[in-house]
């Protein structure tokens, strides 16, 4: 039944996506893992049944084996530590003891079963096939392998800073995804993760006293429930030899699949009104993290119900919060967490990791050479929801970007800054790469809302969900549904902002009497055109808006953004290579008390001190 399940999903997106000049490759994994907790290894079966969608023959295959950089002196290591500002948290990996180390020992591999030969090169395994694999075609490879489970560095492994036993992300031989621009095997140097849509069937067997949370739907709940220890009371072996039990998770239509496991977890549920189960693992290791999350669990609602409205529907029919990892790290169905946090930390963080489940676990953008797609989305409406869901209601309003700002303006002032489109692994510090995935790539965003407008970027975010939904959009499939979502060009702005280093600087120059009209001059002293908005207060108190279009968008926004001003009116637009921009309002000098431009903030200015007037000054 489950094997006719899959198939037709996968039938449906491969035809709709044909039909689209689009295709996308397929895999199948069944993996059966015994897992030795006191010696951390564990020992894996897998078959992994591969169908090549491409109109490519493919001569080879390749594996990541993400845990071979977890060790002294690998290129992980020395990657980070040649970086201007290296991260603290890899530097350990210089210190790492053999038995601390992570390493897969593969035993056999067989192609269509016959031997294959392979080759591994730290964290990348090439194998050589049996037979070309034409377009269209079906292989299966089988796999039997050991593997020694790092101590947790850096997002997954044994041991985390909280306690928790075990925390297994990106620890299995996973297939590389083969794309229209060839092969994405690129070695792990600690940034993000890229694989092939598919299905897993998992069955993992663990000592008896373990909780294990992961990806995909438990098969077997009766056989498991003894597992599940309320109490948070943490058993000690008593003998090297303790029984274990099966768990069995499938998990459809997705692109990756990670679990984790303690003696010590709680696990409590919650319905969601939209059907989704929301699961929650974490040891409440005191009378405060147990408040906490339990108030999480309302967030978390919240949370899901607030995406699914701005951007669409949820896919799956769980999602789970589990306290493991090193921070905050999203993975299919789920993520991991720090779970010893204030409230708000907690909060904030889950907020974040739930909105990767839209951005980049149902929109599978490449994050290594995309990762301002994934983390830059993800980050702009998150802070939208822990506006509206956490600060909002506790009197807390302020600007959404404010944090983004924060940060851009600062990196925008110094020798770091680099363009967006850097590739991940290739920017010269860490700094850079951390404030183009996130904040200029969140900025992105809150640029397109300033340009075209609320409602056609919300109707932007919809279609480009619905439309591009288990598949691996590229920034030109994202762009142009923003394009038509719009009915505007916007590709300059692209260029702009995400290929280079260009700047925002637009400044209040001349405001000048003319009878009972007011003249005022704009000045663009920055490096990069935008439309702009002139925010104009009276001595009434009454707002005025007049909106400066830029010639390139070709239509232009006609309503206001987040605030509502007592009048608006689109002005003819801003051509390409004028300095300045001279407006008339039929308003008296006398009468203006300021003058303001752009002020819902969703535009990068790097100097907001001269976008105001006074008639002090």
């Amino acid at each position: 039944m489950k094997r006719l399940l899959f198939g037709p999903v996968f039938l449906f997106l491969f035809h709709t996506s044909a039909a689209q000049n689009y295709w996308q490759q397929y895999a199948r994994y069944e993996m059966d893992v015994d897992v030795d907790v006191p010696a951390h290894t564990y020992h894996g079966k897998q078959r992994l049944t591969y169908v090549n969608r491409s109109p490519d023959t493919l001569h080879e295959f390749y594996y990541h084996l993400y845990w071979n950089a977890f060790r002294p002196g690998s290129a992980l290591y020395w990657h980070n530590h040649l970086l201007k500002d290296p991260d603290k948290r890899l530097e350990k990996l210089a210190g790492l003891k053999p038995d601390e180390s992570g390493n897969y020992s593969i035993h056999s591999l067989r192609q269509d079963g016959r031997d294959a030969d392979y080759q591994i090169t730290e964290t990348v395994m090439r194998v050589r096939l049996n037979k070309p694999l034409a377009p269209g075609d079906t292989t299966v490879f089988d796999m039997d392998y050991t593997v020694h489970i790092p101590k947790l560095i850096r997002r997954s492994g044994y041991d985390n800073a909280e306690g928790i036993d075990l925390s297994m992300a990106q620890w299995y031989p996973k297939a590389a995804e083969y794309r229209p621009d060839g092969w994405h095997v690129r070695p792990f140097l600690g940034r993000e993760f890229f694989g092939v849509w598919g299905d897993f069937d998992v069955r993992i067997h663990i000592d008896s006293r373990y909780t294990v949370a992961a990806s995909g739907y438990l098969q077997n709940p009766d056989e498991v429930k003894a597992a599940n220890h309320p109490s948070g009371k943490k058993k000690k072996f008593r003998s090297p030899k303790v029984r274990k039990l099966t768990w069995h998770f499938v998990a459809p239509q997705v692109h990756d699949f990670s679990w984790a496991a303690d003696p010590e977890y709680r696990h409590d549920t919650l319905r969601a009104d939209n059907g989704v189960v929301l699961h929650f693992y974490y040891v409440p290791s005191s009378k405060s993290v147990q408040r906490h999350w339990d108030s999480l669990k309302v967030y978390a609602a919240r949370a899901l119900a607030y995406y699914d409205k701005i951007i669409g529907p949820y896919p799956y029919r769980k999602y789970s919060i589990i306290q493991a990892g090193d921070g905050g790290m999203e993975y299919a169905m789920g993520t991991f967490i720090l779970g010893r946090r204030k409230l708000g930390s907690l909060v904030g963080t889950t907020l974040h990791e739930m909105a990767h489940s839209w951005f980049q676990f149902v929109l599978a953008t490449d994050e290594n050479r995309y990762p301002w797609m994934d983390e830059g989305f993800t980050t702009f409406v998150s802070t939208m929801a822990m506006h509206d869901l956490w600060y909002k209601p506790r009197g807390e309003d302020q600007w959404i970007t404010r944090g983004m700002l924060e940060s851009y303006i600062p990196y925008a002032r110094s020798e770091y800054e680099e363009p967006v489109s850097m590739f991940s692994d290739f920017y010269n510090s860490n700094a850079a790469y951390w404030v183009n995935a996130y904040d200029k790539g969140a900025l992105f965003l809150a640029g397109i809302f300033h340009i075209t407008g609320p409602d056609a970027a919300f109707r932007f975010l919809q279609n480009y969900y619905r439309n591009w939904q288990f598949k691996h959009p590229r920034p030109a499939d994202m762009l142009r549904e923003a394009e038509k979502a719009a009915d505007m060009e916007l590709d300059w702005y692209y260029d702009y902002w995400i290929n280079g280093t260009k700047h925002i600087d637009y400044a209040i120059d001349t405001v000048e009497a003319r009878g009972n009209k007011t003249m005022i001059r704009i000045r663009n002293r920055g490096t990069m055109p935008m439309p702009v908005d002139v925010a104009v207060k009276t001595t009434d108190g009454k707002l005025h808006i007049w909106h400066i279009p830029f010639f390139r968008t070709l239509h232009y926004r006609q309503g206001p953004l987040f605030i509502h001003p007592t009048e608006f009116h689109t002005l003819k637009p801003w051509y390409d290579g004028f300095p300045t921009y001279e407006m008339e309002i039929p308003v008296p000098k006398d009468r203006i008390r300021m003058i303001f431009l752009n002020p819902d903030m969703l535009v990068p200015d790097v100097d907001f001190k001269n976008n105001q007037w006074t008639p002090a000054q």
